[in-house]
């Protein structure tokens, strides 16, 4: 076997194992943020490991060394087959009113994708594996529970807890059509399980730790199965040399359509894991509105490059026939319009300079973002996340293969309000493999 075929064995064997580990971790990832029990999970974002360290987003931004997953229109300009794998670390601390704390970690595989360019800079094809939404909380609540006719007090706990979330597969074309413009399209499968739990045990006031044997604890759980499709389309147009002969403005705008998921609910009730089903399972479907995104990008000279980005998702006409949290049906709704706006600079000192150093041949990337979560925690009171990114991508001994380190630190929400405020940090590591495959053998 030779190099070139070793490489590609092992980049499948690595693909595969990732995936096999994402999807198994995909609906378990630890503890994160209490607001994420909010409507369908908190809202994750993710492009391309180059835009995750320059605000998180970026519609107008093609690069040949990545695959933006934000605008299938920038497909159409791939040179070589490519897969990306990134893995995300986020430690958070909450702090409510009174000042108390709550630290909490985890980690997770965080995306998965491979593109192919089925004509140089002409027609491109791309699959990809990334979250959509996460719940992954815990709240314990700790509580008195005075028996004046048997002259005692028994202490109960209520421990609450969220895990899984939506997943999105996409897959899709671009396709350039001019020397300015490229279109593109995706198709998006939405699925996942989201799981809200509360556990409740009982306990002697002077001894915490030891059960009561005359309490048995309850386990009672809402499972809920979603699955559905929605499409994106996007578009790119590009003035090259716009004030030099090297810088380049892009344009990009997105639209995905509405989505209806089939949704499946059930609860169960029991003392452990072994639970009974209550009722029969619930049917109904949740509809998601349509979102749109606005991006411009500025490249200078092939070392400089500037993004700006804006998106909008109303989730104000958000509807479904099951309860969430923050809305009911033909009741309460504080589900809100969604915004986002970022931007970001990356700067390359060697620019297309292959020869120069290799600390030359390091991208320093810087961003940030706030971002408007759609779903209110108490009515009227809006909840922002504000975000500094920061990031370096590194070259490998392999031309078109780059390893790429991220950085994140922000802050959600208020302790006013009864509500909590987290402050956090992630650490992100993303491999980007590419190849030239498909190549037609010459005869001399």
């Amino acid at each position: 076997m030779n190099a070139t075929a070793l490489r590609y064995s092992l980049l499948r064997g690595l693909l595969l194992s990732m995936l096999i580990s994402g999807l198994s971790q995909a609906q378990h990832t630890g503890d994160g943020s209490v607001y994420s029990r909010l409507g369908l999970g908190e809202q994750m974002s993710y492009a391309s490991s180059q835009l995750q360290a320059m605000g998180g987003s970026g519609v107008g931004l093609f690069n040949l060394n990545y695959l933006n997953l934000d605008n299938p229109a920038t497909w159409a300009e791939q040179v070589l087959t490519r897969a990306t794998g990134s893995v995300l670390f986020q430690r958070l601390w909450s702090t409510d009113a009174q000042g108390q704390r709550a630290r909490l970690g985890s980690g997770t595989l965080h995306a998965l994708h491979l593109s192919f360019p089925l004509q140089s800079r002409r027609l491109g094809l791309a699959l990809a594996f990334r979250p959509y939404t996460r719940a992954n909380y815990r709240i314990r609540s700790a509580n008195l529970l005075v028996r004046p006719e048997l002259n005692d007090t028994v202490r109960y706990q209520i421990d609450y807890a969220g895990e899984g979330g939506l997943q999105q597969l996409n897959g899709g074309l671009g396709l350039r059509l001019t020397h300015w413009l490229s279109i593109g399209a995706q198709a998006d499968l939405l699925f996942g399980i989201i799981e809200h739990t509360q556990r409740t045990t009982f306990s002697d006031p002077k001894l915490p730790a030891v059960q009561l044997p005359d309490h048995a604890p309850t386990l009672f759980a809402t499972s809920t199965r979603l699955v559905g499709l929605r499409g994106t389309l996007g578009l790119l147009a590009q003035h090259h040399a716009l004030w030099k002969s090297t810088d380049m403005l892009a344009l990009g705008i997105v639209f995905t359509t509405p989505a209806s998921l089939r949704a499946t609910r059930v609860r169960t009730l029991g003392e452990s894991l072994d639970r009974d089903t209550l009722t029969v399972p619930v049917r109904g479907k949740v509809d998601m509105p349509w979102a749109g995104a606005l991006g411009l990008s500025y490249q200078l000279d092939n070392r400089w490059t500037f993004v700006l980005d804006g998106r909008y998702e109303p989730w104000s006409h958000f509807g479904s026939d099951l309860t969430f949290s923050g809305y009911e049906p033909n009741g309460e709704n504080r589900f809100k319009d969604r915004w986002r706006l970022s931007f970001g600079i990356e700067y390359l000192p060697a620019g297309t300079d292959f020869s120069a150093t290799y600390f030359h041949q390091i991208a320093y990337r810087i961003g940030g973002y706030v971002d408007r979560m759609y779903v209110d925690p108490q009515p009227n009171v809006a909840l922002r996340t504000w975000a500094v990114t920061a990031g370096l991508s590194l070259p490998t001994m392999y031309p078109g293969t780059r390893l790429d380190l991220n950085f994140e630190v922000g802050m959600r929400g208020t302790t006013a309000y009864h509500l909590v405020r987290d402050v956090y940090y992630r650490v992100g590591l993303s491999v980007n493999v590419g190849e030239r495959w498909f190549i037609k053998r010459r005869l001399n």
